[in-house]
């Protein structure tokens, strides 16, 4: 039996890590849906409530591509086609912030001699 590269199998159950950061207005309203839902108040851990997000999130999905392979009589949309379908724009490499890295400290110019600045 080959096992997927990207998942793992624990005593017999196919498990998947799933993990995303999320930014800007995309992160405030995350936290309004999880407020609205109630799953501050159902769950003990923030593992525990981005699983039983995850859970929702699968849920729903599974049910719009659902809904939108029967009004187009398409078994297997593409993303982009889907997304347009949802009124969202699927990211691109572009969208994604890149973190900012620094190779040094920013260096702060001490002037022309190397004399010590006298403590005042």
């Amino acid at each position: 039996m080959e096992k997927d590269a990207m998942m793992k199998d624990i005593a017999g159950v196919p498990v998947r890590r799933v993990s995303a950061e999320i930014f800007g207005d995309q992160a405030v309203d995350l936290e309004i849906m999880e407020v609205s839902l109630g799953l501050n108040r159902v769950t003990r851990s923030k593992g525990d409530r981005d699983a039983k997000l995850m859970k929702l999130a699968l849920a729903a999905l599974r049910k719009a591509v659902s809904q939108y392979s029967t009004e187009n009589r398409v078994r297997y949309p593409e993303l982009g086609e889907f997304s347009e379908w949802l009124g969202i724009q699927p990211e691109t490499a572009e969208d994604v912030p890149e973190p900012e890295v620094t190779n040094q400290p920013t260096m702060v110019d001490l002037g022309t001699d190397d004399d010590p600045a006298p403590i005042t």
